[in-house]
């Protein structure tokens, strides 16, 4: 097997580096992550919203219906959901105390908050949300995302621009694989091994097809990005030359070769988990949340590897290990405990806004707490941060 090798200090950094080489063209399709024996019921006839973060087997509330909502909404990507909810609930060894019980004394409101794939371009104007039966009402008041999203939302007048400011740095993707795997996965080189199966976000809808809001384009251009420029840029690796090919082999996979016939019942397991066994499958993808997904397909043998923020996979390798699935994680640059991403190995900022609208002035000033929380150096929220893989933006 090959071994990531060691960099120059001088090389490792914390900034997205890489060649002028493009990423090569997604031709191929992902076999869609499912679930043995989930069952989709039929929701209620009125039917469903945009946006719509129901899936088999998370956000599954069937036997609630009707619409709630919460005073104060916040719109958010869920990769950082660890951290988001040690502040906002507190963490009574740090002397940090819950924002959500604060907001409560103080204002008499109530919050909630979205960790799904962003969203905020589709909730805010719709100021709805649905999660299987039950819809929350509500314009949100806070809205994060990464730079891209971001854009969008200023462009569209949905956030007020001058509030725009980075709350949060990721360290970089590494690889995520199970310790017990056969292929014996230590470094990106060994993705180009043939038996060797990938899983990732799932890619953005092609040219006619239908949009799925909650689709994760963006990580998924991220992650398989980063397949290719770290190859491709980093001169040192074994496999250098051979970016192209290894991002091929996953991407360019054709489902109409492939026998699928065992995804058709998911009660047949025998049939349903052969399919993704098959020598022939190279590529599978989340159906819409990456951090449930990416862990289930590499715990029930779905694939061998994943491409995931550093900070999802030491969250993933830590609460994995509950069930009994041990994961490990493979750096892209310094080590398991301490990554230094080298070129290629994308490093992505977060960043929070005040959404424009009519709000009162309590939950004007609840949403300033959270806000202030999250855009102050050397407070809680950085202390936070690094315990969970990342860092406060400087």
């Amino acid at each position: 097997m090959h071994l990531f090798k060691l960099f120059a200090a001088a090389a490792l950094t914390m900034t997205f580096a890489t060649n002028s080489s493009a990423v090569p063209t997604v031709t191929g399709d992902p076999i869609i992550v499912k679930h043995i024996g989930s069952m989709d019921w039929p929701g209620d006839k009125n039917g469903v919203v945009v946006p719509f973060l129901t899936q088999g087997d998370a956000n599954a509330l069937n036997d609630l219906h009707g619409e709630a909502s919460c005073d104060v909404i916040i719109s958010t990507p869920g990769n950082y959901h660890m951290a988001l909810q040690d502040l906002m609930h507190g963490r009574a060894d740090l002397g940090h105390a819950s924002l959500v019980d604060q907001i409560r004394a103080q204002y008499n409101l109530t919050v909630c908050w979205t960790t799904s794939p962003p969203i905020n371009e589709e909730q805010i104007p719709a100021e709805v949300v649905q999660f299987g039966n039950l819809r929350i009402v509500g314009k949100p008041v806070l809205a994060m995302g990464p730079g891209g999203k971001m854009n969008n939302l200023v462009n569209k007048n949905l956030v007020d621009a001058t509030t725009v400011k980075n709350f949060l740095r990721n360290r970089g993707n590494a690889i995520l694989v199970r310790a017990d795997d056969d292929n014996e996965i230590t470094g990106i080189c060994d993705l180009a091994e043939d038996d060797v199966r990938l899983v990732t976000p799932r890619p953005p809808a092609r040219p006619g097809e239908p949009k799925d809001v909650a689709a994760e384009a963006g990580s998924f251009g991220n992650f398989s990005g980063t397949v290719y420029n770290v190859i491709n840029d980093n001169t040192d690796l074994e496999c250098h030359d051979d970016a192209e090919a290894i991002f091929n082999s996953f991407f360019s996979q054709d489902l109409a070769e492939l026998d699928l016939r065992g995804l058709d019942n998911a009660f047949n397991h025998k049939k349903f988990l052969k399919v993704y066994k098959r020598d022939d499958v190279k590529w599978v993808a989340s159906s819409r949340i990456m951090h449930r997904d990416v862990p289930y397909a590499l715990c029930n043998d779905y694939a061998d590897a994943g491409v995931i923020f550093y900070h999802q996979a030491k969250y993933l390798k830590r609460e994995a290990a509950k069930f009994s699935c041990d994961l490990e994680i493979i750096p892209m640059g310094g080590t398991a405990e301490n990554p230094m991403p080298v070129a290629g190995n994308r490093v992505g900022t977060l960043k929070i806004a005040k959404v424009n609208g009519t709000f009162s002035n309590e939950v004007k000033l609840a949403a300033d707490i959270i806000y202030d929380a999250m855009t102050t150096a050397g407070g809680v929220w950085e202390t936070i941060l690094i315990e969970h893989g990342m860092v406060f933006p400087q």
